[in-house]
């Protein structure tokens, strides 16, 4: 069952003169298995937005209802894990393993059950074991935001929520993060990546949401978002569209460097394999 929100409008400060509307009649539907890319400007309302998934805000008016819930139910805050922009913020434990800890032993978790669930998180989220016992506060801002994933992964969500993960890592850094969450994803966790450049992500994603005053803009597919919007085209996907239309067989839904290289290098080798 999807998450799914009814018209949903949020005001901060609301009854006072500093009223400020964030959201508006904003209805969308994601479903489990989908990797999304909401997308739109600074102050557009996608934070206050992915806020509403797990009942840490409630909305003005509208529903927020999550696999049959009420989005403020406490089981939703186990099903949907977001992490916000600045990991830091997140962690406040001595050590990576028991801020991972945390959260499960907070619902009940214990012992052993306990030790299996923290190590299948930290392994998940990619950090190393020798990282385990370090204070999260001596981490490279890489690994502070995949100890910080770990935490929300030992919750076992089924949605994992991401604000602007890509943000003030260097390019090393946002290519592993990429990989790590395009593994979660094949491994049945929904990614729902919050950004205001979502071309890095374009071929991971399955659906594009593109948000603007506080409303979406754009609900669609990935390759609907590419043909609606060509001002906006990665220069890598103009040029494998360019090599298509000169005749050469290649995919022209392709976003990055190495998503292009392999596939002339897949067309090379089958051109060479006819002509043998």
């Amino acid at each position: 069952m999807p998450i799914d929100l009814k018209n949903v409008s949020f005001s901060y400060n609301t009854g006072t003169k500093l009223e400020k509307k964030a959201l508006e009649n904003v209805s969308m539907s994601i479903g489990r298995g989908e990797f999304v890319l909401i997308g739109g400007e600074i102050g557009s309302g996608k934070s206050t937005l992915i806020r509403h998934f797990n009942g840490l805000l409630k909305p003005t008016s509208g529903q927020v209802i999550v696999e049959g819930m009420q989005a403020h139910n406490r089981q939703v805050k186990t099903k949907v894990g977001i992490l916000f922009q600045f990991p830091q913020n997140q962690l406040f434990s001595k050590t990576v393993y028991e801020d991972v800890a945390f959260g499960p032993s907070n619902i009940g978790i214990k012992d052993e059950e306990l030790e299996k669930r923290v190590i299948k998180a930290l392994d998940m989220a990619g950090v190393r074991e020798e990282l385990h016992k370090t204070s999260p506060f001596n981490l490279s801002g890489g690994e502070m935001r995949l100890a910080a994933i770990a935490g929300v992964l030992a919750m076992k969500p089924d949605y994992l929520v991401l604000d602007e993960p890509l943000s003030g890592l260097d390019p090393e850094n946002q290519k592993s993060l990429i990989l790590k969450l395009k593994k979660l994803h094949q491994e049945g966790i929904s990614i729902i990546i919050v950004s205001h450049r979502i071309s890095e992500l374009l071929s991971f994603a399955d659906r594009i949401f593109l948000m603007e005053n506080g409303k979406i803009t754009f609900d669609g597919r990935t390759e609907e978002y590419v043909n609606s919007l060509p001002s906006t085209l990665p220069q890598i996907a103009a040029l494998m569209r360019e090599l298509r239309l000169k005749g050469i067989d290649v995919r022209d839904d392709i976003f990055t460097v190495e998503d292009a290289f392999d596939e002339i290098i897949r067309v090379q080798k089958e051109r060479m394999r006819q002509d043998s």
